[in-house]
């Protein structure tokens, strides 16, 4: 994509992802990340915060072409009204629309376009709501927090943190039980006293980074959501539309590749659209090349749901003992199927 220079400069590069244990911070595993994703890959093992990854994507396409906002899509007619190969129309909420010949529908977990194709269907709630903190890296210096990615295993839940934003920040992510916290919305602020009740007998580093996003002299950066997910699709679109992302594929964040995977489908859709003939069959084409994809890295995710969140006993110690087995080098192929992908071989032969 040509953005390397610009991801470097707004990215962190953790040296080694590390798995620990929630009560005594003992180490389980190490997996070499830094120099080891660059051998194995050829491309760097990156930490982003959202808002400057999508600075970096849109920022070279707003150069090229341009984005139009404030248009919320209120339905698709997969033909256009103008029978086969007559593109598409999008209907727009206030009034109005467009036509296209293809439309991409990138919406979400709950697609108002995925919803015009197959009808409307609630997600698959998953049990647990997200805990979210962004904690300027000087306000937990005196922590020492290595430049590596970390996650806590805990029964039941766990929680993640690295650094984001060139090593400015620390962002922090904890999943936890909730039976009753069904708000999806990342904006929705939570309270300090729950996320501490949520994670109480935990590491002290945990407790401190929890209580640095709600400090007394500054803004809140806690928030609270519900995690949802779908079953994998059979079929992703219909004549002129498809879906990509979490529109046609929402995973839970245990693999960490919900954006990846977005991304991914992105590089195969533009090489579908450039190098096969006919719109239509471009996108059945990429749809074919990436359904089988994501669907396993959906169910890689929920395989870690129950793998990371073993209640303390023979089990869980079972796990920690095959994971510290497999530290080190060894580890590094544990994820390789994910990381070493490639959407230029997966397209080659189109």
């Amino acid at each position: 994509l040509g953005l390397a220079g610009a991801l470097d400069r707004v990215a962190v590069r953790p040296r080694t992802g590390d798995l620990r244990r929630w009560q005594d911070w003992s180490l389980i595993t190490s997996q070499p990340l830094g120099d080891r994703a660059m051998q194995d890959c050829g491309y760097p093992y990156y930490h982003l915060h959202r808002a400057d990854l999508h600075r970096v994507l849109v920022d070279p396409v707003a150069e090229e072409c341009p984005i139009r906002l404030g248009h919320r899509v209120a339905g698709v007619d997969a033909d256009g009204g103008g029978g086969d190969g007559g593109g598409a129309r999008l209907r727009f909420e206030g009034g109005g629309e467009a036509r296209a010949d293809v439309v991409v529908g990138p919406d979400g977990i709950r697609s108002t376009v995925r919803a015009a194709l197959f009808g409307p269907e609630a997600p698959r709630f998953s049990g647990m709501s997200v805990w979210r903190g962004l904690v300027p890296a000087e306000d937990v210096a005196d922590l020492g927090l290595p430049l590596v990615s970390t996650a806590v295993l805990g029964p039941g839940q766990h929680f993640v943190y690295y650094y984001v934003s060139a090593g400015r920040f620390v962002n922090w992510v904890g999943v936890a039980p909730s039976d009753t916290w069904a708000l999806e919305s990342w904006t929705t602020p939570g309270e300090l006293a729950d996320a501490l009740a949520d994670f109480a007998g935990w590491a002290p580093i945990v407790l401190r980074l929890i209580s640095a996003a709600a400090g007394p002299d500054r803004a809140s950066t806690l928030y609270r959501w519900a995690l949802y997910d779908r079953d994998p699709m059979a079929v992703w679109g219909a004549g002129p539309v498809t879906l990509l992302g979490d529109a046609a594929h929402p995973m839970l964040p245990f693999m960490a590749q919900g954006a990846a995977q977005a991304i991914e489908d992105a590089a195969v859709l533009a090489a579908c659209l450039q190098l096969v003939p006919g719109p239509v069959r471009a996108l059945r084409r990429y749809e074919d090349l990436r359904r089988e994809r994501t669907a396993q890295v959906q169910l890689a995710a929920r395989f870690n749901e129950v793998t990371f969140h073993l209640p303390d006993g023979p089990e869980q110690q079972e796990r920690d003992r095959r994971l510290a087995a497999a530290s080190g080098e060894k580890a590094s192929h544990r994820n390789a199927w994910v990381f070493e992908y490639d959407t230029d071989l997966a397209t080659a032969h189109l």
